[in-house]
């Protein structure tokens, strides 16, 4: 414990060290070259230990974004509805398009039709609209889980995107003076053919590929560590090995975010990537959820209002107005069902649980809402002339 608080007072110190320079240059925090004095052996297998668990659960959080990246419960339903469902509805509305107050006269029937016609086109586009927006977060969701800009350890002004389970480089502090980490590098720098598995693009592409990112980002996309000039300096390259080439290996290492890190770096990333992956986690299975429920609600109102709809007995107009009617009422109910069930132990107390939901659960209703409830009041509406047309 002793030697962990040393450690803590040590890379304190260090980090309080920045070296700024001008704008587009590489800022890096200066960090303690070694760590045997200060973490114990101990201390330093339980980190190992942890690391190893902590790859395990963010194995396990992938396995469940998989899951849902393929939807299949989605794939199923959105051109069942859309082909089937959807389509059929605008079919018959366009067919029935005529004039439906013929005592109004040609201009104030029209007008009055057309209002008609609003009133039910309106929650029967959203109908459509609803279900897809939920499609559209989730795929949003997924790209933010799977990427990332920002990464600990490279400079701020370094945006390129990547990969947010980064690769991970043989800890710097796991060998005696990092004899093993400069054997490993000089392994990777030695051969050509060793850095063309790596990077198994033509010339061409290299160039295209790397050397524009690293003009682009002035550098700063190599690794510190992964500099040309001390890598050189260090005798760690070969010199068989053209500069192009070592520069763009480096560039390699930085896309993928593959950083010389201590172990107690590796700890820290592990601890924030877990934090970061639930956080998205956890919002893309809601809104999985959510986006399916409205897909199975809308698509089992459309297939039972389909019969009535081509049956000649009903009024055309009004069984839809009062179908977009009920379907416009339930759709914050039960977009809100996922939460209620999370909470089912709770529900005699759900004006204190409801304090407890943070807004990024609850964004894809909350953006919704304000539609629904345009889309019940036109609905109501459309009931009404609908009533109107069918018996004046």
């Amino acid at each position: 414990m002793a030697g962990l608080l040393v450690y803590r007072n040590l890379l304190a110190k260090t980090e309080s060290v920045v070296m700024t320079t001008q704008p587009h240059t590489k800022t890096y925090t200066q960090e303690l070259q070694s760590f045997e004095e200060a973490i114990t052996p101990d201390e330093r297998n339980a980190m190992r230990a942890y690391l190893q668990r902590c790859e395990v659960r963010l194995s396990t959080l992938h396995r469940i974004a998989t899951a849902f990246i393929g939807g299949a419960g989605l794939l199923l339903l959105i051109p069942v509805f859309i082909k089937d469902a959807f389509d059929s509805i605008m079919q018959i509305l366009l067919e029935h398009l005529t004039n439906v107050y013929p005592a109004l006269g040609t201009t104030g029937g029209w007008a009055l039709t057309l209002v008609l016609y609003a009133m039910i086109g309106f929650p029967l586009l959203l109908s459509l609209a609803i279900p897809l927006y939920g499609v559209y977060l989730l795929l949003k969701d997924v790209v933010h889980f799977y990427f990332t800009i920002y990464m600990p350890g490279f400079p701020a002004n370094l945006l390129n995107p990547t990969f947010a389970l980064t690769g991970v480089a043989f800890s710097v502090d796991e060998s005696k003076d990092q004899r093993v980490k400069r054997e490993v590098m000089r392994y990777q720098y030695n051969i050509q053919t060793r850095m063309d598995f790596m990077l198994p693009f033509s010339q061409k592409r290299r160039a295209e590929y790397f050397d524009s990112i690293i003009a682009d980002t002035e550098g700063d996309i190599i690794p510190e560590s992964r500099d040309l000039k001390k890598l050189r300096d260090s005798e760690i390259a070969s010199i068989s090995i053209k500069d192009h080439d070592v520069e763009r290996f480096g560039a390699a290492f930085g896309i993928a975010r593959s950083l010389d890190r201590p172990l107690v770096q590796e700890v820290a990333m592990t601890e924030m990537s877990l934090v970061r992956h639930v956080l998205y986690l956890r919002r893309l299975v809601l809104r999985y959820v959510k986006t399916l429920l409205m897909f199975i609600w809308t698509t089992l109102v459309s297939f039972m209002m389909l019969p009535i709809l081509k049956d000649d007995r009903f009024p055309t107009l009004l069984v839809m107005a009062l179908t977009y009617l009920v379907w416009s009422i339930a759709v914050m109910p039960i977009m809100g069902l996922p939460i209620r069930w999370i909470y089912r132990h709770r529900q005699e107390n759900v004006r204190d649980y409801r304090n407890h939901v943070d807004r990024q659960l609850t964004m894809f209703e909350d953006g919704t809402r304000k539609v629904a409830m345009v889309s019940v009041v036109m609905a109501s509406i459309g009931v009404v002339l609908a009533i109107f047309a069918e018996y004046a």
